[in-house]
Order: structure tokens, then C-alpha cells, then sequence
């Protein structure tokens, strides 16, 4: 075989091997394989999955890697569990059985973070970077993939973001905040992923501009209490805006602007697993600054929700009754457990013990 010959199939076996998908978000390292026991010393979005598609589950010390955990696989391979990349400096290194992994440091910018961080060396070799270029950020600054717990994080305006995969609701979220504030930060258009998690307490979101929306802008999930959007924008979220699955917990949005075509404003979750409520939204000088293709609000009658509406400024509105709006302000419907069956609409509604707004409270521009 010639030196030509040889150099061409070294060329072409890179280009294919480069081909192949990820079995770990960009900006990831793998700390364990399915089926096997890894660990976090502190609360870390864990990525488990294969091939570029992955579930996301906030942990914090011993868990074992799989569908259990996580909620769900991806078929076809091994699945991997893999966390934000460390510094070089972390006297911990990854194993096939079980290890200990720090979320303290984050990688800042994910498409020059080194896949291994097990000395200064091989993360340059491996990214194509210097270790300088990818140096550590503490835990709880902004940075996507960050996990904010009991504190205010201030990005002074600065753009983050990751990926989108349209609208896969396994997609990491940009920030997840436990208790937490984060305020003063552009989420890239594209990159929005599953936008902010509020997973526990009492969390804020404040001056936080979404230039385009990908799943969701925000979540309450499940163990949050209150969730505060005050001020800030989002543009172009085809579905929801802010979607709402914590029961006994409440939604406020103020002094908010959305553009584009926007699927609806805020949603009760209607299909969720052991669905219920009740969940309340109180929404409060808020300016629709583009179309609404389904509704403002949807909220669940049988599980007890109700919107608040106060001052809400929606352009190009119509009146065609007296009951009546284009684009429709609050929906109310029949929520049901996740697989059983489809949710109900039972229309638009002024004035109800779940419907809180009168015509008067919504003005057109």
C-alpha cells in the first residue's frame, strides 16, 4: 500500500469516525455506563442517553445509570450518563463502575469544552483547545447547564445557549433553579433547548429575554412551589411559553412581552403522569406583541386551576360576541392522566371560578 493510499483511508476512517453520533451532549464527559453506579457530590444535570438524544435528571450523590432513574432510554445501543465537564485540575476521573463527580466547575461554552479532564494534556489534545480556553466556571454562575440553588445569579446581559431539538421535552434545560433567582440574560434563538427548570422552592426569573423559544421557555416542575417571570420577552414559541406541571403551586408573570407567533402564554400541564391540582397562575400587565395561534391561557377545570388576568394588552384583538375573543384569552379544559386518553377543551370563558378575567381586563393595540 502507498503512503498516498494510506494517508486516504487514515483521512477517510477520521471523517467517518466524526460522522457517528455523540453518545454525551457537547460540552459533556461520560462518568459511567448503563447499568452501572456513578455519583455527583452536588446537585448536576445528568445527561443519560445515546446517539444525540437524551433524558436529564437533576441528582445529587449515588444513582445508578438507568431507564429508572432517568424516566427513559434510548434503544439501540448502550446508553451513557454523562455530566457538564470538569477542570483539568479535578483530582476525580471517570470509571465504568462508579466515581465521584463535581459539579463545582462547568465547562463555559460547550463546543470548546475538552471531552476528558483527566490532566491539563489530554484535555488540549482531545478538544483542540488549550486548557485556558477551557477553564472552569464555579457551580451556580451563568453558564447553560448550570444548577442555581439558593441564590441570585446576576449575567449582567451576557447570550447563552446550547441546542434545540424542536419539540423533544427531553432536552436539558438552559438553567435549573432550586430556590433560586437568575436575572439579566439573553437566551439564544436556536439554543434554547428546554429553557429554564424552576425543580424546587421559590424561583425567579427576571429580565430574561428569550430570543427564540425551542420547547419551552420555563417549567415548573414538579416539586417547584412559585415560579416568577417578571420583565424580560420571548419571541417565536410555537407551543407553549410556560408550561406548569407542579401541583398546589403557583405561576406569576408580569410586566412580560412575547413576539412572533407564539402558541399560547402559559399552560396548565393537561397530560401529565399522576396529573392533578390544583395550579394557579396570576398574570399581570402582560403585552401579547404578536399572534396567538391556540390561546392565551389553558387551565384544567376538573383539577381545580385557576388564571388570574389583570392588565393583559393583546395586538390585533377582535371581539366576534360578547363572549368571545380572537385570539382566545382563557381556555378551559379537562386535564387527564399521562396515556389515558386525550385532553378536552371546553372552550373560552370570562368571569369562572378557574376563568378569573373579565372582558374589561384585556385591551387590544
Amino acid at each position: 500500500m502507498t503512503l498516498k493510499h494510506l494517508m486516504f483511508g487514515l483521512a477517510a476512517t477520521i471523517l467517518a469516525s466524526s460522522a457517528f453520533a455523540a453518545n454525551r451532549p457537547a460540552g459533556y464527559v461520560t462518568i459511567c455506563n448503563e447499568g452501572k453506579t456513578c455519583s455527583v457530590a452536588s446537585a448536576t444535570n445528568v445527561a443519560f442517553g445515546r446517539a444525540d438524544k437524551f433524558f436529564y435528571k437533576v441528582l445529587t450523590g449515588s444513582f445508578v445509570c438507568n431507564e429508572a432513574t432517568f424516566g427513559g432510554k434510548v434503544a439501540g445501543g448502550t446508553n451513557e450518563c454523562s455530566v457538564p465537564v470538569v477542570s483539568s485540575s479535578s483530582s476525580s476521573k471517570p470509571s465504568s463502575s462508579s466515581s465521584s463527580w463535581s459539579s463545582t466547575d462547568q465547562c463555559p461554552e460547550a463546543p470548546t469544552c475538552p471531552r476528558s479532564s483527566s490532566s491539563s494534556s489530554s484535555s488540549s489534545s482531545t478538544s483542540g483547545t488549550s486548557s485556558s480556553a477551557a477553564s472552569s466556571v464555579a457551580s451556580g454562575s451563568c453558564t447553560a447547564g448550570s444548577v442555581i440553588s439558593n441564590t441570585t445569579v446576576d449575567c449582567g446581559g451576557i447570550t447563552v445557549g446550547t441546542s434545540c431539538a424542536g419539540g423533544s421535552e427531553s432536552q436539558q434545560p438552559i438553567f435549573t433553579l432550586n430556590n433560586a433567582t437568575i436575572k439579566n440574560v439573553h437566551i439564544a434563538a436556536g439554543k434554547a433547548a428546554d429553557g429554564i427548570h424552576c425543580v424546587g422552592g421559590n424561583c425567579r426569573a427576571e429580565n430574561v429575554v428569550w430570543d427564540g423559544v425551542c420547547e419551552d421557555a420555563a417549567t415548573l416542575m414538579d416539586a417547584g412551589v412559585q415560579f416568577t417571570i417578571s420583565g424580560g420577552s420571548a419571541t417565536a414559541a410555537q407551543d407553549k411559553t410556560f408550561q406548569h406541571n407542579a401541583k398546589n403551586s403557583t405561576y406569576i408573570i408580569e410586566n412580560f412581552q412575547t413576539f412572533g407567533q407564539v402558541g399560547k402564554l402559559y399552560r396548565s400541564c393537561g397530560d401529565c403522569t399522576n396529573n392533578g391540582g390544583p395550579r394557579f397562575v396570576n398574570i399581570n400587565n402582560v403585552t401579547i406583541n404578536g399572534t396567538i395561534t391556540s390561546t392565551v391561557v389553558g387551565v384544567n377545570r376538573n383539577y381545580g386551576d385557576k388564571a388570574t388576568i389583570r392588565n393583559l394588552k393583546v395586538k390585533g384583538l377582535t371581539r366576534p360576541t360578547a363572549t368571545t375573543t380572537k385570539p382566545r384569552i382563557c381556555e378551559e379544559w379537562k386535564g387527564i392522566e399521562k396515556g389515558n386518553g386525550s385532553t378536552e377543551k371546553y372552550g373560552e370563558f370570562f368571569n369562572t371560578a378557574y376563568c378569573d378575567v373579565s372582558p374589561s381586563d384585556v385591551t387590544s393595540f
